[in-house]
């Protein structure tokens, strides 16, 4: 009886050393990507600005954005203070050149967050009121491109008094035939809890 072939063997991402090319201000010009110690690539900021190593700023970190199980690398160029919204140049890992690639649609996110369980990206944008509101887009990937499937938001109703308990809006859009549609849009309190019988229509 012939035996079987043992399986391929699983990819695996190369090791990477990661450092910067800094300005005379010690602002970051480039990430430099090293592997077995060969400088193999050198990353321009996506701001097209030098970023200053201030505030967590330059800070890289390794997450799998497209769920490929290589992953990718991101920088933090912004940082607003107010809102607590940063704001990252992202690069893809290309398995086949091995190399990072910059993705321009991931990097115009607010926050982003891989969610591997659903295999989507999540960025939460957090918006200046009263209280916290927010904006939070959910994308999925779509032939190498970021769809929008689902839209959640907290706003504040600037026609109601600013000491009612009831004047936010919870609204949610989902993708349905290629457009976000509303399923949902209740008046609630701070908390989140529905506020009956006040209608936010």
């Amino acid at each position: 009886m012939p035996q079987k072939k043992p399986p391929p063997p699983a990819q695996s991402t190369p090791e990477f050393h990661f450092g910067y090319a800094m300005d005379s201000g010690g602002a970051i010009q480039q990430v430099l990507v090293d592997r077995d110690n060969v400088r193999v690539q050198a990353l321009d900021s996506c701001t097209g600005q030098d970023v200053p190593r201030e505030n967590g700023l330059g800070e890289l970190s390794r997450v799998d954005f497209n769920f490929d199980g290589h992953p990718d690398l991101m920088m933090r160029v912004a940082f607003d203070s107010r809102t607590n919204n940063s704001y990252y140049c992202i690069w893809l890992y290309d398995a086949k050149t091995q190399t990072f690639v910059l993705s321009d649609e991931l990097s115009h996110l607010t926050n982003p967050q891989p969610d591997p369980n659903n295999k989507t990206v999540v960025a939460r944008k957090n918006v200046i009121c009263s209280e916290r509101c927010y904006m939070e887009d959910t994308y999925a990937w779509s032939n190498g491109h970021l769809e929008p499937v689902r839209e959640e938001s907290l706003t504040e109703d600037p026609t109601v008094l600013p000491v009612s308990d009831c004047r936010w809006v919870w609204e949610v859009k989902k993708e349905k035939n290629g457009k976000l549609v509303d399923v949902d849009r209740e008046r609630v309190d701070i908390g989140g809890v529905m506020c009956e019988p006040h209608s936010a229509w």
